[in-house]
């Protein structure tokens, strides 16, 4: 194998990265899964369930964010803070489907 520059990495750490973080992101395709529990457990109309799904989509296209941080920071920092995000966003989901924790507000599940 080639020697390294120093302060370079070997080119499969990229690509795990980007597997990890297309894993990670895939979870936001079920939203029509849990959507109707949302609706009936938070009581929200249809619009503000539409609103939920956009800022859903919204969330999906700050790709570009992650791209920049990881030229900037090593990759498991920018996958650390992914997974913390990820963990946090849909753990309020689904505590709030549970009914582990009542009253969530709707801004706060945006």
């Amino acid at each position: 194998m080639p020697a390294l520059k120093e302060g370079s990495r070997p080119p499969w750490v990229g690509l795990a990265a980007a597997v990890w973080v297309q894993i990670a992101s895939g979870n936001s395709y079920a939203f029509p899964l849990y959507s109707p529990s949302l609706k009936s457990v938070l009581g929200l109309s249809q619009q503000q369930l539409t609103i939920l799904g956009v800022a859903n989509d919204f969330g999906e296209n700050f790709g570009i964010i992650a791209g920049i941080a990881s030229n900037k920071y090593r990759a498991w920092v920018v996958l650390l803070i992914g997974v913390l995000a990820c963990f946090f966003g849909y753990g309020v989901i689904w505590l709030a489907v549970t009914e582990t924790v009542h009253n969530v507000p709707y801004w706060f599940t945006c």
